[in-house]
């Protein structure tokens, strides 16, 4: 008989597996504007995102996506300004 095992995984916002649509619009030598898609805000105030880093966007219509196998997701995060957010999973929101 196989024994079920539960195994929790957290996944960093700067994995490369999460994809963000659109991404803002910025180079090295400049600010990462919201406005224009998701940008990382770093714990550092560095480039170099470290595990304090998240993401952010006040740009409408803004997603990501993550593929996974399993029986559950939590999402952790805030929502500010009277914004909100859709979750779909397979396709069901």
């Amino acid at each position: 008989m196989d024994a079920q095992r539960s195994l929790n995984i957290t996944i960093d916002d700067t994995s490369p597996i999460i994809r963000y649509q659109p991404l803002s619009l910025f180079n090295l030598d400049t600010v990462p504007d919201p406005l224009t898609g998701w940008s990382p805000i770093c714990g550092a105030k560095t480039w170099v995102c470290d595990d304090h880093s998240a993401h952010t966007t006040s740009f409408d219509g803004a997603k990501f996506a993550l593929s996974f196998f399993g029986t559950g997701i939590y999402l952790f995060g805030n929502v500010t300004s009277g914004m909100s957010y859709e979750l779909t999973i397979d396709g069901n929101g």
